[in-house]
């Protein structure tokens, strides 16, 4: 037992991805720190940052077991994952549904289910991305070479359409489109050809008039409006008042920022979560905002050079999916908080509060530590490895 536990910790020196461990572990840890503050202004008990610390503790515990075991087994386990995943979300429809304060959609479970007071609360469509990723990887996988077929292709179209179409109806706009982005983003590492593309951008663009006119409602319509710049002060008390006043908290900060737990600006709506950007800005400044994007600019690029490792295509597309996942859900918050883009309600990965969203990433996290640690087992350390 001492030689095999010896071997195990042999390996896991070996073969694992330290670079990605660490720079998940040092984002986490900064992300803490906003939440604490963010928390301690908004009068929100400690209680909520707790589970915060051991929903990623145990997020990143599970990351480094799943690294142990082989992407292409997870991926055999796939369906029952995806069975689990989307009940869980269609539980959300039920009376066991929760709508947490301050969120405009019904998309949470409680634990105990059907408690008045859950002692905590879940968010199934966290679970159901890192899903989605895992079995959309193995779909194109199994499809690469006939990807190109119009069955197959609308197949796949209908795998990404499922989770999307469920958490849409949800009224969670902001996660619905994450998953077309990491759908799309899929795709595209997959070699799709390009007439496809141009199709559908065709369509895309033939399609955003009526999109407008007749799916979005004057509110939604002044979210977009309000990042005009000659309609900012007409917007700022209404649609464009939680971005007017982030813009004000981030440009407080200056270069070093006001100083930790002495941020709060109590016109900031959201503060530990969609604009936690606006805490590194505002308590630590210029330097501190820099420092959220180094951090996850170095976790993108310790996930890429995964990619690049991978043994087979299915292991790349996995990696794909995570890349696409933290990147375009970072762009798409921070462009929030610096109104570049409007507010759509999207958590800035590792940062933001919430428990169910800190231990599903890492879930996601683990399957890259797999696709790197089976890799790096079996095959030469090149990005010129042949990819099956």
């Amino acid at each position: 037992m001492w030689n095999k536990l010896t071997k195990e910790l042999r390996d896991f020196g070996r073969y694992s991805h330290h670079a990605l461990l660490f720079f998940c572990v040092a984002t986490s840890a900064f992300g803490l720190i906003l939440v604490y503050s963010a928390n301690s202004y908004m009068g929100i008990g400690l209680r909520s940052w707790v589970v915060q610390l051991a929903a990623t503790v145990m997020g990143l515990i599970l990351a480094i077991l799943m690294s142990r075991v082989d992407y292409s087994t997870l991926a055999r386990f796939s369906p029952a994952a995806a069975v689990v995943a989307i009940l869980l979300v269609v539980l959300t429809y039920t009376p066991l549904g929760l709508n947490v304060t301050g969120t405009d959609d019904t998309a949470w479970l409680g634990f105990p289910f059907g408690s008045d007071n859950p002692w905590i609360t879940f968010q199934p469509s966290e679970l159901l991305k890192v899903v989605f990723i895992l079995t959309f990887a193995r779909h194109l996988y199994a499809v690469r070479e006939h990807i190109d077929h119009l069955p197959t292709f609308l197949l796949l179209c209908l795998h990404g359409a499922v989770p999307a179409l469920l958490v849409f109806a949800q009224g969670d706009d902001g996660t619905a489109l994450m998953f077309l982005i990491i759908f799309l983003c899929m795709l595209f590492a997959a070699g799709l050809r390009t007439w496809y593309w141009l199709v559908g951008a065709t369509g895309l663009l033939a399609g955003l008039p009526l999109v407008w006119i007749y799916f979005l409602d004057e509110y939604k319509k002044a979210r977009f409006l309000c990042l005009l710049p000659h309609l900012v002060d007409t917007y700022k008390m209404d649609a464009g008042w939680q971005q007017y006043n982030g813009i004000q908290a981030l440009g407080s900060g200056q270069l070093t920022g006001v100083g930790f737990m002495e941020g709060g600006s109590p016109d900031v709506y959201s503060r530990n979560a969609d604009f936690i950007f606006t805490v590194a800005g505002e308590e630590f400044g210029f330097l501190g905002a820099l420092l959220v994007l180094v951090l996850i600019a170095c976790v993108i690029l310790a996930i890429w050079r995964a990619a690049m490792v991978a043994r087979d295509s299915m292991g790349f597309y996995m990696c794909v999916g995570m890349l696409s996942y933290i990147g375009f859900q970072s762009i798409i918050n921070i462009g929030m908080a610096t109104r570049l883009l409007p507010v759509i309600g999207i958590t800035l990965p590792f940062f933001s509060a919430g428990g169910s969203s800190a231990a599903t990433l890492y879930l996601g996290i683990g399957l890259v530590l797999s696709v790197y640690y089976s890799s790096r087992a079996h095959t030469p350390n090149t990005i010129f490895t042949h990819r099956s």
